[in-house]
């Protein structure tokens, strides 16, 4: 059965760690960590405060760049914000990045066990789904929503991510389900939807607009990246 979770609050602790996993930050931890391994990053490495991130470059070096944001605005003294559009090959190729955001790489850090770690986006969504394809278990796929709340965005990936594996895996729980039809009854509109949620909303009023459009795009990408020990790498 795929399982779906649209907040981590509602993710079991006992979930099996043998099982697949895909995490869902659309706007936009996931969606940037994408861009930079793109962009020619080493390797990202997932923080789940400001803390963990500080202790994390001190094991790793000063060379290591950081990324992240609070209520959406970069981190002070960080190298950059949490913004796909900043992951340039000029400032981030052949680096080693430290990505610390408000929901996304907080839940990444619950699963620094499980072996089996996919970040989804839209820009790898095909990649995603045909890497889930090959399994011979259906996923769990934990969306990171918005401080507790469930988003628009990550629901949205996930019912599209759904509809796509309905052929390999036919049985999903309820959340799952519920997610599909909200996507299908979109259609051709998805994208505008998506946009529109409450955090996009306030993501274009605070002047990060083009942030939705580059989340936005389907299939800009043809990896998708993976976790690697307690690092985030493109797949093989």
């Amino acid at each position: 059965m795929i399982e779906l979770y649209l907040l981590p609050a509602e993710i079991p602790d006992d979930l099996d760690k043998n099982r697949s996993v895909v995490i869902i930050d659309i706007f936009r931890a996931t969606t940037s960590m994408a861009a930079a391994l793109a962009a020619g990053a080493e390797a990202l490495y997932p923080a789940g405060s400001i803390a963990e991130a500080e202790n994390l470059k001190k094991d790793l070096g000063d060379s290591t760049l950081m990324a992240g944001e609070r209520n959406a605005y970069r981190i002070e003294n960080y190298d950059f914000g949490n913004s796909p559009e900043e992951m340039i090959p000029d400032k981030v190729s052949g680096r080693k990045i430290i990505f610390n955001s408000t929901n996304g790489t907080k839940l990444l850090r619950r699963f620094s066990e499980f072996d089996n770690v996919l970040l989804g986006s839209f820009v790898c969504m095909s990649f995603a789904v045909s890497t889930l394809a090959r399994l011979s278990a259906p996923p769990v796929i934990c969306c990171a929503g918005q401080e507790g709340r469930v988003s628009g965005e990550d629901t949205m990936a996930a019912g599209m991510m759904v509809s796509r594996m309905s052929d390999t895996f036919s049985d999903c729980n309820d959340a799952a389900n519920l997610a599909r039809l909200a996507y299908k009854n979109c259609g051709a509109n998805w994208r505008e939807v998506t946009m529109n949620s409450t955090h996009g909303r306030y993501l274009k009023s605070i002047g990060m607009g083009d942030d939705l459009v580059f989340c936005t795009e389907l299939d800009r990408y043809d990896f998708v990246p993976i976790k690697s020990g307690n690092k985030i790498i493109k797949s093989p």
